[in-house]
This record gives structure tokens, C-alpha cells and sequence, in this order.
């Protein structure tokens, strides 16, 4: 039998979207990568697509009862 324990998959997508253009922008200020202002929009774009993607998957139909 499971817990109560549930996952919210929308915080956790977009958790991790996020941690993902940090990692970016500390990589890019370490000066390991050399993205310019246009890959860096491009990043942000997709990261707010992705966080939209999965609020719109993770959202529940509403029922006419």
C-alpha cells in the first residue's frame, strides 16, 4: 500500500528547469561555456515552454456532472 506521499510534477519540472539555466549562467560566468545573449534567451524560452508544457498536462479536465 502506498503513502500518502504525491508529487507535484509541475514544481518539480519547473525546479528543474530552473536549476538548469543557473547551471548555465554559473558556467557561463566561470567561463567554461561562452554563450552569448541570443543562447541564453533561447534557454529561457525553453525553460518557461518546458514549465508551460507540464502545466498544461498536469492540469485536470473539469467534469459537468
Amino acid at each position: 500500500m502506498r503513502n500518502g506521499l504525491s508529487i507535484d510534477i509541475l514544481s518539480l519540472g519547473a525546479g528543474a528547469a530552473i536549476a538548469v539555466v543557473g547551471a548555465l549562467v554559473l558556467l557561463d560566468s566561470a567561463g567554461s561555456l561562452d554563450l552569448s545573449l541570443g543562447w541564453m534567451a533561447v534557454a529561457l524560452i525553453g525553460a518557461v515552454g518546458a514549465i508551460l508544457a507540464l502545466s498544461g498536462l498536469t492540469r485536470q479536465p473539469k467534469r459537468h456532472d
